[in-house]
C-alpha cells in the first residue's frame, strides 16, 4: 500500500509528515480526476494553509473562507505550476495569485460563468479569495461594491428593483443633457416610480418648488428634462396598433404634465384626448388601463385618439424649437434646495 492509499484509510497520518512530503502528496493527488478533495478535507485546515502559502511563497490567513474554497484553490495552485513546468500555454500566477490579463479572459477567471447561476463567488485581491458579489440581473451582472444595496447600473433608485426586459421609454435618467447640464449622479429609476414620489417634483404642487416640465433626482436633487419622456409616451401610443398600450401611454403622459403652467395647451390635447379614449374603454386608471384588450383602429375614437397625439408631440417640437428654456436658472436653484428638505 503506498502512502496515498495509507492517508484514504488513515488521513491522521498526515499530521506526521514533514512539510516536503505533505506538497509531495499534495502534487500526487492533483493528478487524481476525483478523490483529491475528500482525502484533503480530511486534513487539518491548519495544514492545508501552510501548504497553500508555500506554494504561493507567502503567508496568508484567508479567513472567512471554507476549506474546501482553500483546498479547491490549492488544487489550482499546484495543477498550474505543473501545466508551467510541462512547457504548456497556461500562463502562470503572478505574484498576488491572479493570472495574467489574456488568460483571465478565458475560463481560469470562472468568477463571471458562476455568477450566472450564483450572485455569490469568489476572487483573488492582493493574494487573498474574498467573497464577490454580481448583479442577479442577468443582462447586467454587475459587480457590486460590498455597502451596495442595489445595482447602480440597472436597477431604480427609488424601488431598487430592475426590469427582466427593460423598456428605456418607462425610465428617467439623471444626466447632463440640456437644457439642464451639470454634474448628475448617473442614477435610473421607473416612471411610475418618480411619478408617486415626492421628491421627484412630479406633482400638483410642482410649480412651488419651481419645475415645470422637468423633474428631481430623487437620488443627488439634480433637475432633469422630463418632456422628453412625455414625448416617447406620446409617440408610442400615436403608433400602437394595441388598446391596452394607447391606454396606458396616453395616462403617463396626462400625469407628466399635469400641474404644469407653460404646458397646459399640450396638457389640454392630451386630456381630449383622454377623455374620447375613456368613452370607448373606461377610466384610464387602475387594472382597466393595462388589462384593455383589442385594435384601436377597431375603436370608434381610435383614429382621432392618435391624431390627438400627432398633434401633441408636433405642438411641442414647435415650442422647443423656438424656446431653448422655460425654467429661469434660480428656480433650478431652488427646485435642489427643496429636493433635499
Amino acid at each position: 500500500m503506498d502512502a496515498l492509499e495509507e492517508l484514504e484509510f488513515d488521513p491522521s497520518k498526515c499530521s506526521k509528515l514533514s512539510m516536503e512530503q505533505k506538497r509531495e502528496l499534495v502534487y500526487e493527488l492533483s493528478k487524481w480526476s476525483d478523490g483529491a478533495t475528500d482525502i484533503l478535507q480530511a486534513w487539518s485546515r491548519q495544514d492545508i494553509l501552510q501548504i497553500l502559502c508555500a506554494e504561493l511563497g507567502k503567508e496568508r490567513k484567508y479567513t472567512g473562507l471554507t476549506k474546501l474554497k482553500i483546498i479547491e484553490h490549492l488544487l489550482k495552485v499546484v495543477s498550474d505550476k505543473k501545466s508551467l513546468e510541462r512547457g504548456t500555454e497556461t500562463p502562470p500566477l503572478l505574484d498576488n495569485g491572479e493570472r495574467t490579463p489574456k488568460r483571465q479572459r478565458k475560463s481560469d477567471n470562472p468568477n463571471r460563468l458562476l455568477s450566472a447561476a450564483n450572485t455569490d463567488t469568489t476572487s483573488m485581491v492582493d493574494g487573498d479569495l474574498i467573497d464577490v458579489t454580481y448583479c442577479k440581473n442577468s443582462a447586467c451582472k454587475a459587480r457590486l461594491n460590498s455597502e451596495d444595496v442595489f445595482c447602480k447600473r440597472c436597477s431604480c433608485c427609488i424601488c431598487r428593483q430592475y426590469d427582466d426586459n427593460k423598456d428605456p421609454s418607462l425610465w428617467l435618467v439623471c444626466c447632463s443633457d440640456p437644457p439642464f447640464q451639470g454634474k448628475s449622479c448617473g442614477m435610473s429609476c421607473h416612471l411610475e416610480c418618480a411619478l408617486r414620489h415626492e421628491k421627484s417634483g412630479i406633482t400638483n404642487n410642482r410649480q412651488d418648488k419651481g419645475l415645470d416640465g422637468s423633474f428631481c433626482c430623487v437620488s443627488c436633487g439634480k433637475v432633469n428634462d422630463l418632456l422628453s419622456s412625455w414625448r416617447k409616451q406620446l409617440t408610442m401610443a400615436r403608433d400602437t396598433r394595441r388598446v391596452d398600450i394607447l391606454c396606458y401611454r396616453l395616462s403617463l403622459s396626462q400625469k407628466i404634465l399635469a400641474g404644469t403652467k407653460h404646458y397646459q395647451n399640450l396638457y389640454g390635447i392630451v386630456d381630449e384626448a383622454v377623455k374620447m379614449l375613456e368613452e370607448d374603454v373606461g377610466p384610464l386608471t387602475g387594472l382597466p388601463v393595462k388589462k384593455a384588450r383589442g385594435i384601436v383602429n377597431r375603436l370608434s375614437s381610435g383614429p382621432e385618439v392618435q391624431r390627438l397625439c400627432t398633434s401633441a408631440v408636433d405642438s411641442l417640437d414647435s415650442i422647443l424649437s423656438n424656446r431653448v428654456s422655460d425654467i429661469p436658472s434660480d428656480s433650478r436653484y431652488a427646485c435642489w434646495k427643496t429636493c433635499q428638505i
